[in-house]
């Protein structure tokens, strides 16, 4: 048994929990020289971290599957109205 953060609704035992993102966030990483270490034999061998840029997860909800579905579906209309 949960609570659904979206509808505020006690979930019945035994029904799943989905994780629903509400807000993501840019992001970009800068390369990080020598960061990544592996061993060859007896000695450490050092590689660089590229860095990078996307998108990270900065708000989520749990949430009851029906929730879950109408959320995917409010987001999948908005994806389509942006292109």
């Amino acid at each position: 048994m949960y609570r659904c953060q979206i509808c505020n609704v006690v979930a019945p035992a035994g029904t799943s929990a989905e994780r629903v993102v509400l807000k993501t966030r840019a992001a970009e990483y800068p390369s990080r020289p020598k960061a990544q270490h592996h061993r060859v034999g007896r000695k450490m061998k050092y590689s660089d971290d590229p860095g990078g840029a996307g998108y990270e997860i900065a708000k989520e909800a749990l949430a009851c599957p029906a929730c879950a579905a109408e959320h995917r579906e409010k987001a999948l209309e908005e994806d389509s109205d942006e292109l």
